[in-house]
């Protein structure tokens, strides 16, 4: 009676070790991109990941910060999930009307960051960067800006859609 209780119970542990095993879908690597707009950097077209604008202090209504992040990473750097390396960009425009030029020197800060630890401020040499306000929405236009650093930058043209804060 008792090899009889052994066996079964031996028979049921077994069944659970080789059922119990939870099988699940392979992971699927999802980027981000907040579909708001394009950036290319010299020949390549990177993922933007953030653009917002809005207006800083109370004391200058028509003062826009827009802050723009864009994934600077190969795209086999992204299929290998190598960490974050990043081209964050700031502009400060004074708006004049429905729509602003201004030189991109004036008004637009770069910089390099990847995790971990590195953040390189970008040099702004040339290029105009263009707002355009309609009712709802601020269209923010960079036109052959160019910028970089040692080893790294190019040209920079994009086009966002942005609705302010």
């Amino acid at each position: 009676m008792k090899a009889t209780t052994y066996t079964l119970i031996a028979f049921f542990a077994s069944m659970i070790l080789f059922t119990g095993c939870v099988k699940h879908d392979p992971f699927i690597n999802i980027e981000y991109n907040c579909e708001c707009g394009d950036l290319s950097l010299g020949d390549r077209a990177l993922s933007v990941r953030l653009a917002e604008g809005f207006v800083p202090s109370d004391d200058a209504p028509n003062l826009y910060r827009y802050h723009i992040v864009a994934d600077l990473r190969t795209e086999n750097e992204v299929a290998n999930h190598n960490p974050n390396h990043d081209l964050a960009l700031t502009v400060d425009v004074i708006t004049d009307g429905a729509s602003t030029t201004v030189n991109a020197v004036d008004v637009l800060v770069a910089n390099e960051i990847e995790v971990p630890g590195v953040d390189i401020n970008w040099e702004i040499s040339s290029g105009i960067v263009n707002v355009l306000i309609t009712d709802n929405s601020h269209i923010l236009t960079f036109t052959n800006v160019q910028a970089g650093s040692s080893g790294n930058g190019g040209t920079i043209d994009a086009e966002f859609t942005i609705i302010p804060q």
